[in-house]
């Protein structure tokens, strides 16, 4: 059974984790926005191109950190210092 202060971790951690989504998820609607006035301008109408990569910041974040996290496991299964 879990005591008081493993639950309270582990609503502390999954706070963390739902804020730093949120700040990427804003961050990239954000820069999506910037880029997409900017290309506006730049092309002369209003089309969605590579900007719209922005939108997928959080997604993107997620693959990456979870790619590296399992190359150090890796790496520590082999016994190969990082």
């Amino acid at each position: 059974m879990k005591t008081r202060e493993q639950i309270k971790a582990q609503r502390v951690g999954a706070i963390r984790t739902v804020a730093k989504y949120a700040v990427l998820t804003v961050a990239g609607v954000l820069l999506f926005r910037a880029a997409a006035t900017y290309a506006h301008a730049e092309r002369g109408y209003q089309a969605v191109g590579g900007e719209a990569a922005f939108l997928l910041l959080p997604v993107v974040y997620y693959l990456v950190s979870s790619l590296i996290g399992d190359f150090i496991k890796d790496l520590d299964k082999r016994g190969t210092k990082v």
